[in-house]
């Protein structure tokens, strides 16, 4: 090395040590995996409940029990989410009454108590007849016209909204309907009352609660074969909102029509309905339940890959019994339950302080079945670890929409505000409701030991950042006081002005590893400016050295 380099390293590290403000904080973390079943909002296990004749006769009426729910999500299953069936056979020929609309909202509010959220389903009838299974179109449309204020004031509790509304169950499949037809029967016109529905459907619901469909032929119908990718998915069109349902999950027939399938029992997977759902649901939703025994199928091992194949985000718990009877005694339920969903790992994080300037990488993989199916923020959070003070710091640079298989987040941080202290880093994962972004129920934890904090719902990086007061460094040897640098930080030429320094003197940059990079000598700048162009430099800290026979002055500089 040569000794012009040596003496710059040397004169580095003496800044460093004189001038806390310019020395680096540098720390890795690593985390160990928790296999425990969690409590995570908007995905697991799904509880069924049904209203019944009373929900619309008696008024401050409900048969959801809130001190039951609550305990669904704090027993050993962890549930997070309720699906809940609006019967609304009262109904088949006037509107909604307004005994059911309160009790409705007093639902979704004991709801929000316990501190789970909804699948929504509006179904007329749940038994097969020769009857009519739903009104006319024109009494649906207006029933759903009255629903969209109820949907969006409890907005933040409700998951999904599945299209129910036409068929036994809200299924789409029994109709008994001139302007619906039934299954396969259905023509191009009662293709279009039907769309009419779900448009309807997607114009009262608010934007961020996706759709859910019973089967991939309906989609495709009413809006098309394009398949989603990262670009078209997360819009405000009904391509990016709707998803899936399946009631007949590895049942044969094809799921019982949920795949177009040539016989009985044909393994649907590999046709192109099962192709095209696949592909759908990395981007939207997939919920649903069993209803049959059909081996191999319905065999724990082949569960746990089709559930992963079509990325299920909830199944009900309470149907079909024997399967889960069957998973248990294979050993295979507590793996369903943890991977329902998204499922995030924390594998190590960097966090690097130059100065006032933060930079922090965060490695982590999603072992889950999906991805979150809802778009919340992300925020590094810092708090004082002497007064217990929270800033928050927002991570713009990723959506967890999109967090599948390994996730790398990479951000610098500027926390010039900050004041001095030591300070604990976290990661956390909100609800975006106001009404729920402070309830840690409602937050994301990460599956690790040691990470979370169930006061505060953040996930605690064992990460300490030490703010200290910047000293000055602006002499070793002699310091002129009106030696001028600017702009700094700068992308194109940085200027050096002085009103006292007379005769030659040189000035060099060095990088942070102690290279120089560039110098030039000056004969002379009195009352004058000296120019350097950093435009070629690559972004980063570098030194400023000022030297004149036995004088040195040194500042830091920032390229950006």
């Amino acid at each position: 090395m040569k000794k012009e380099t040596i003496f710059y390293v040397m004169l580095i590290c003496l800044i460093c040590n004189v001038s806390v403000g310019l020395s680096q904080q540098k720390n890795n973390v690593n985390y160990t995996e928790s296999f425990d079943i969690i409590a995570n909002p908007e995905r697991g296990l799904q509880k069924y409940s049904i209203t019944n004749n009373n929900y619309n006769t008696n008024s401050n009426y409900s048969n959801i029990n809130e001190s039951d729910i609550t305990g669904w999500r704090t027993g050993s299953d962890k549930v997070t989410v309720i699906y809940r069936y609006f019967m609304l056979s009262d109904f088949m020929g006037s509107d909604i009454s307004q005994t059911w609309i309160d009790n409705i909202h007093l639902d979704f509010s004991r709801i929000r108590n316990a501190g789970l959220k909804c699948i929504v389903r509006f179904a007329y009838t749940d038994e097969i007849s020769s009857s009519p299974q739903q009104p006319d179109k024109s009494q649906i449309l207006a029933h759903i016209n009255q629903l969209a204020p109820v949907l969006e004031s409890n907005r933040d509790i409700i998951l999904s909204h599945q299209a129910g509304f036409i068929g036994t169950w809200g299924e789409w499949y029994y109709t008994s309907s001139a302007e619906f037809g039934t299954e396969g029967s259905i023509s191009s016109t009662q293709w279009q009352n039907r769309k009419e529905i779900i448009d309807a459907m997607l114009n009262a619901t608010p934007v961020g609660i996706p759709i859910q469909v019973r089967y991939p032929k309906i989609k495709k119908t009413m809006y098309g074969s394009s398949q989603l990718n990262e670009s078209t998915a997360y819009q405000n069109t009904a391509n990016a909102r709707i998803g899936f349902f399946n009631d007949a999950f590895l049942n044969n027939w094809g799921d019982m029509g949920t795949y177009s399938v040539g016989s009985q029992n044909q393994n649907p997977i590999g046709t192109a309905d099962y192709n095209y759902l696949a592909n759908e649901t990395k981007y939207t939703i997939m919920t649903g339940e069993t209803n049959g025994i059909n081996a191999p199928r319905t065999d724990g091992a082949n569960a746990v890959n089709e559930m992963e194949r079509t990325n299920w985000t909830t199944l009900n718990r309470d149907y079909f019994t024997q399967n889960w009877t069957n998973w248990i005694n294979s050993g295979h339920y507590d793996e369903i339950l943890r991977r329902l969903g998204y499922r995030f790992v924390l594998r190590n994080s960097e966090f690097v302080l130059n100065d006032k300037n933060l930079t922090v990488e965060i490695n982590l993989d999603n072992v889950g079945f999906a991805r979150p199916s809802k778009y919340r923020e992300v925020y590094l959070v810092l708090k004082n670890t002497s007064t217990d003070s929270i800033h928050s710091f927002p991570i713009n640079s990723t959506d967890i929409r999109t967090w599948e298989t390994s996730v790398s987040i990479n951000q610098n941080f500027d926390l010039s505000g900050l004041p001095e202290g030591s300070y604990s880093g976290y990661l956390s994962l909100p609800d975006i409701a106001l009404i729920l972004n402070a309830r840690p129920e409602y937050s994301i934890r990460f599956a690790n030991d040691d990470v979370w904090e169930s006061t505060s719902g953040y996930n605690n990086l064992n990460q300490t950042v030490d703010i200290k007061s910047i000293t000055s460094n602006k002499a070793l040897v002699s310091h002129p006081e009106d030696i001028i640098v600017y702009p700094n930080p700068t992308n194109g030429c940085l200027f050096i002005k002085s009103y006292s320094v007379g005769g030659p003197f040189s000035v060099s940059t060095v990088n942070s590893r102690g290279e120089i990079v560039d110098k030039i000598n000056v004969e002379g700048i009195g009352q004058s400016e000296a120019e350097i162009d950093i435009t070629n430099y690559t972004n980063g800290i570098y030194f400023l050295t000022l030297k004149q026979n036995n004088s040195i002055w040194t500042t830091k500089i920032i390229k950006n």
